[in-house]
């Protein structure tokens, strides 16, 4: 996505409905999900090389939430001409810049939907389905009728596509022809003020 002047968004600048203060505390059901993060986060420490396989310094996520979200941006864009781990690893960079508490909501949105797939029937982490069956869990947050798991999925699925999107590679897709500089030419030319006093 392009800002009004079709310039690429500026870093640490957010998706379209998402502000500062974060998305998910505010949501009914936010500080359970909150605790239960906390309890998740350590109980399954399996081993996850795609960052360092993907050759990213991580400066936000772990390497755990950076393969989710790599497994996600695999299952959300499917047929987007933009590699998930570049778009994971552009997550990874506006996350750090962005700061708190919006970093600490997406990495408690990815721990849910990494351990919490058998409320969509699944025995299996996220990260270890199919994509077609990570898009079906999706889904199921999706529609869920729960407040908090509705946030978690549209606020994932915003911010994926919001930088896979905003890149070049999309313009075919979006039929976005590129932001005006690259158009037209304005020749510069002198201007003068007269005497400045």
């Amino acid at each position: 996505m392009r800002g009004d002047d079709g310039a690429a968004p500026a870093p640490g600048r957010l998706p379209p409905g998402v502000d500062r203060r974060g998305f998910l505390r505010a949501t009914a059901g936010g500080a359970a999900a909150a605790a239960l993060g906390t309890l998740l986060a350590p109980a399954c420490a399996g081993s996850y090389p795609e960052a360092a396989a993907d050759g990213v310094a991580l400066q936000a996520l772990t390497p755990k939430e950076y393969a989710v979200a790599r497994a996600l941006a695999e299952a959300l864009l499917e047929g987007v001409p933009v590699p998930p781990a570049r778009v994971a690893a552009r997550l990874d960079h506006e996350l750090a810049l962005v700061g708190e508490p919006v970093r600490g909501d997406m990495k408690l949105a990815l721990s849910l939907l990494e351990h919490l797939t058998f409320l969509e029937g699944r025995l299996r982490r996220l990260t270890a389905l199919e994509p077609a069956a990570r898009r079906a869990v999706l889904e199921g947050w999706g529609r869920s009728r729960f407040n908090l798991r509705r946030a978690v999925y549209q606020a994932v699925r915003a911010f994926l596509h919001f930088f896979a999107y905003s890149e070049d590679a999309t313009r075919p897709l979006t039929g976005f022809p590129g932001p005006w500089p690259e158009r037209l030419r304005i020749p510069a030319y002198p201007v003068d003020f007269g005497e400045v006093v």
